[in-house]
């Protein structure tokens, strides 16, 4: 079981000290500026750093814009450049695993899933192949009332896998945590474990909101290699996040 809270890269190295204060792993936050200004060199420096302090790393890619499965190939092109390149410096890190983005929203879309998944393929075949062995690539549920567009796509990749996020689900999902987690089992490599009111993506502290965490509770544990992540943004909520984190776990 790995722990770890999100960190936006520029923050990483500054914040050495507090990370193992907590005891914790992070998952480093590239996000759309970010992924193009950074340099190879200085992400491996970043990597020796955490290497030398035994801190555990996964990546979240930018998202912000893009879309994966995105009708207009120039869209779809500046997508995958940036989630390839997200990948290659996750591979450069050693991260245990990079979650992205999906991008499906039936709005914008027009309920036409089909249309979606054909352009996602294309994008999912490119980035997948940048991955060193070892890496996990993962999608996480956003605006998907239920799971119909991850068992689509992982019927497609055997080596696509995915992250449960509560605050979304929360927020968006129609459908019961059963009806999730239960299909999309064997395909579940990480948790975004934060809380809301199902009004607005607060990202506030396990127990802040009216997300079922207990219910949450029956799939939990089993696999020495879950990562879980509390997904925080504000600085007034990290010890919390952290604290309600490792209570919930344990």
């Amino acid at each position: 079981m790995i722990l770890s809270t999100n960190v936006p890269y520029s923050m990483v190295r500054d914040n050495i000290q507090r990370i193992l204060d907590h005891r914790i792993g992070i998952e480093i936050y590239f996000d759309n500026n970010a992924i193009d200004e950074v340099t190879s060199q200085d992400v491996k420096e970043t990597s020796r750093l955490l290497s030398d302090t035994g801190i555990c790393c996964t990546v979240h890619a930018p998202y912000m814009d893009l879309s994966p499965g995105g009708v207009d190939r120039t869209i779809r092109s500046v997508t995958a450049d940036k989630l390839k390149k997200s990948v290659e410096m996750a591979n450069l890190l050693r991260a245990k695993g990079v979650v992205c983005h999906p991008g499906y929203n039936k709005w914008f879309y027009d309920g036409h899933q089909q249309v979606w998944l054909e352009a996602s393929l294309k994008t999912w075949d490119e980035v997948l192949k940048e991955a060193d062995e070892g890496l996990t690539v993962m999608v996480e549920n956003i605006f998907e009332e239920e799971p119909s567009t991850f068992i689509e796509l992982f019927g497609h990749f055997r080596d696509l896998f995915f992250c449960f996020d509560s605050g979304h689900f929360n927020l968006f999902s129609t459908a019961s945590l059963d009806n999730w987690l239960v299909p999309l089992r064997e395909r579940l490599k990480e948790m975004h474990l934060h809380d809301n009111h199902g009004a607005s993506d607060d990202h506030l502290p396990i127990g802040r909101g009216t997300f079922p965490f207990r219910e949450l509770k029956a799939f939990v544990g089993g696999s020495d290699d879950m990562i879980y992540t509390t997904e925080i943004h504000s600085e007034a909520y990290v010890s919390e996040s952290i604290k309600n984190l490792k209570e919930f776990l344990s």
